[in-house]
């Protein structure tokens, strides 16, 4: 028997996903890269607002040409509804009761407002479980605001520890609790299967995205409740660590390094070469050197300029005079950070986008996935970011078309013949 023979994890169970943008549909996408039947339930009247949001394959906008969306939902069917024609409630609580998982992340109230909130659902399939996802969770003063990621890390205090000591919060510049929060959910959604599994007994999880969102910054919190000191913006540097920062090469690219410790140290000096400047007496320890780090950027800075080259750039004519003097060490990019590792010395180089795809590494992993989309032709996916053992999870499809499986799921999980399902699809419930 292969490992492809082995039952996935997540096999048999069914997930209406209502959920939308990044958080909700990436936890889900979790029990369908391992075997679940996820079905995306969405609107034509009212898309999914990130199929609105580039990049966009060839520049052109469209409901099916987001590669955005398509990320976050591969691996999953398409179902469209209409929740606000007067047998579209009906028809996703019919879909509702053939599922063993609700997911959504609305405003609080807004299932409600169709009857699909917990109580109502779990009359129609009293097992069933349910994850809410809205930003603040379902109670408090700040439930009933609405946002996306970028409010999220402002609120949650990610925005007042980025940027520099002298400047205004800058965020992360993408919507970085997004990619955070769903590793809590979807192991909060686990622990319910498990918990459903040995007592037969489903439950409700009141997943709020600010209250996860907090598990990810660090000692801020704890540094304030224990010392009453208040972390800011620190730019490029550490508190606990120096050298700390990122570095430009000759060929334009940045290295990044980071000491932490005094063997990190030692190492540093060797990779250097033991330049004069490193065995002052205000570097010899690392308190010391903490209040040194504008110095030491200024002699990391210069050794990085002068110590590696631009492999696409013209060699300089050499005179026919000049002096038979042995060439100085010159490295790569690439070839100063293997430099660095070899003593010991965390470093890594700032990838660009084309550079994480053609990462050696996640090749050798297999992260990447190409699947052939029909409207986007054939696309580079993300893959799961963890191997279980014997049943690795595997991207099965490419994001569904709006409405792609619509003929399916109304059929045969819902039970609509043939002439009531054409009829509903004239009278617009499947918009």
């Amino acid at each position: 028997m292969t490992d492809r023979d082995l039952k996935q994890p997540f096999a048999g169970l069914r997930v209406a996903d209502f959920a939308w943008v990044g958080v909700g549909p990436t936890v889900s996408k979790y029990l369908a890269d391992h075997g679940a039947e996820v079905i995306r339930i969405e609107s034509v009247t009212y898309p999914e607002s990130l199929r609105r949001v580039g990049p966009f394959v060839n520049d052109t906008p469209g409901i099916d040409n987001s590669g955005y969306y398509a990320n976050f939902n591969g691996s999953k069917l398409g179902m469209s509804v209409n929740l606000k024609h007067p047998r579209g409630p009906e028809l996703a609580r019919r879909l509702v009761a053939e599922c063993d998982i609700v997911t959504e992340s609305f405003t609080p109230g807004t299932m409600a407002k169709f009857g699909l909130d917990y109580e109502s659902l779990r009359a129609i399939r009293p097992d069933l479980l349910m994850i809410s996802m809205p930003l603040y969770g379902q109670t408090g003063p700040w439930a009933p605001y609405m946002g996306y990621g970028h409010v999220l890390q402002a609120a949650s205090g990610y925005n007042h520890l980025t940027g520099w000591p002298d400047g205004p919060p800058i965020g992360t510049g993408i919507a970085y609790t997004d990619f955070l929060v769903p590793h809590f959910a979807a192991i909060a959604l686990i622990a319910a299967l498990d918990y459903r599994r040995r007592t037969g007994v489903g439950q409700y999880i009141d997943f709020g995205q600010f209250d996860a969102a907090v598990h990810g910054l660090g000692t801020a919190i704890l540094d304030w409740t224990a010392n009453g000191h208040e972390q800011t913006r620190m730019g490029n540097r550490d508190p606990e660590a120096a050298p700390h920062g990122a570095y430009r090469c000759k060929d334009g690219r940045y290295v990044v390094v980071a000491c932490f410790t005094e063997k990190h140290w030692d190492g540093f000096r060797a990779a250097l070469g033991r330049p004069e400047w490193c065995d002052l007496e205000r570097m010899r320890r690392k308190w010391q050197r903490l209040n040194e780090q504008k110095e030491i950027d200024r002699h990391v800075g210069f050794w990085f300029e002068d110590n590696t080259w631009d492999p696409s750039a013209p060699e300089p004519p050499t005179p026919d005079d000049a002096p038979d003097i042995p060439p100085v060490q010159r490295f790569t990019t690439d070839e100063v950070v293997a430099h660095f590792q070899n003593f010991g010395v965390p470093a890594g180089v700032v990838k660009s986008p084309e550079a994480m795809h053609a990462d050696p590494q996640l090749r050798h992993r297999g992260h990447y996935w190409r699947l052939d989309h029909p409207v986007m032709g054939e696309r580079t996916y993300d893959g799961p970011a963890f191997r279980l053992s014997k049943t690795p999870g595997r991207l099965s499809k490419a994001a569904p078309l709006l409405g792609e499986d619509n003929e399916y799921v109304y059929r045969e999980l819902v039970g609509l013949s043939e002439e009531e399902f054409i009829e509903l699809l004239a009278d617009g419930a499947f918009e």
